[in-house]
């Protein structure tokens, strides 16, 4: 079967008269063998500069050995140019700039191991800078402000224990939830944590034995001015709950003078809460009828100007009364969710009576 000759005159056919569908046809139609010149550089700053479906040459072949972002003569002009550009705004030093090109001219599986070994490299670098952070230290600033909260905790009127762990544990959380520059996430690494609850161990102590030297005050001293000589070159304020702390101490102090004297006083507000059976109203009237009695026995010089029964407590003792009373109501709920907890897998474990005698 013959083919018909073409004629000269014929032409492709056209589904309209309007010449712009034959030029837009032709823009259309790739034209491998013909380059209309240079492109401007683009400016935009994203990686989508280095896109260019227009580029001649290197679209064709094995995926895994042919670069799209080169010709057969070298690399793309026009990539070349754009990713040189890219590179100078990131400000790469030289030597990296003639990386970059290399990497370009790379083939993809080529490319693929490069930033593969990058990857290792960079983290290689990141497990340096972690090794070579330097351990926790507690600074003489944040242990100035150790000793400062250690004063507030042990004269506020929601502690509940004056000495060893208890005390030590109590401080500590409310140091944590300060804004001290303690780094977070300390209680993760134990010697980190350790050093910080040494520090909070050795300004309890040191709180305690300022306390006891005031031998001349236990004695004699009128309440008010016994609550000073405590609160002085600290940031507490006097205030009637503190007073009545202090006069607790006091009662406790003239029995048990001796080492045991916090133990003693440890166990006596235990038996005062005891008594209390957990009524808040109870355990304010017990310690008004010591800061009473108190006031009675000891006059002192005088009782000077004492607080004002319906002052507010502020400052720095109000702030940690109520993370003290927070942390209390943390414990309390979660003692509360344990027990419910533990009722309902009880209850759930055990058989039914109605199913045990159907049986």
């Amino acid at each position: 079967m013959s083919v018909p000759p073409i004629s000269p005159s014929s032409s492709p056919p056209s589904n309209d008269d309007n010449p712009m569908n034959g030029i837009l046809a032709a823009i259309k139609t790739p034209q491998a063998s013909c380059v209309l010149g240079k492109r401007p550089t683009p400016n935009n700053e994203d990686f989508n500069e280095l896109e260019d479906d227009s580029a001649p040459g290197g679209t064709s072949g094995n995926p895994l050995t042919t670069n799209p972002f080169t010709t057969p003569t070298g690399p793309n002009p026009n990539d070349l140019i754009a990713v040189k550009n890219f590179a100078a705004r990131k400000k790469l030093k030289t030597e990296q700039l003639a990386e970059v090109e290399v990497f370009l001219q790379d083939p993809p599986h080529v490319r693929d191991a490069k930033t593969f070994a990058l990857l290792h490299s960079v983290f290689n670098k990141v497990k340096e800078i972690v090794v070579a952070t330097p351990a926790f230290e507690v600074s003489d600033d944040l242990r100035k402000n150790i000793n400062l909260y250690s004063v507030a905790m042990l004269l506020s009127s929601h502690i509940a224990s004056y000495k060893g762990a208890p005390a030590t544990d109590s401080l500590l959380k409310l140091l944590l939830r300060l804004p001290l520059g303690i780094p977070a996430g300390i209680t993760a690494n134990a010697a980190d944590y350790n050093r910080l609850q040494s520090a909070v161990s050795d300004a309890l102590t040191q709180t305690r034995a300022t306390f006891k030297k005031h031998e001349e005050g236990w004695s004699r001293a009128h309440i008010f001015t016994l609550a000073r000589t405590f609160i002085k070159n600290t940031k507490c304020e006097l205030s009637v709950p503190l007073c009545c702390r202090i006069a607790l101490m006091r009662m406790v102090f003239k029995k048990h003078a001796a080492n045991d004297f916090w133990d003693k006083l440890d166990a006596q507000y235990a038996m005062i809460v005891q008594v209390a059976k957990g009524s808040a109203t109870a355990l304010v009237r017990a310690f008004e009828f010591i800061y009473e009695s108190d006031k009675k026995q000891h006059i002192g010089d005088g009782s000077g100007v004492g607080p004002r029964p319906d002052a507010s407590i502020s400052g720095i003792q109000q702030q940690v009364d109520d993370l003290m009373l927070a942390a209390q109501l943390d414990v309390m709920t979660t003692a509360a969710a344990a027990t419910s907890a533990a009722q309902q897998a009880a209850e759930s474990s055990s058989p039914d009576v109605f199913t045990s005698q159907a049986a």
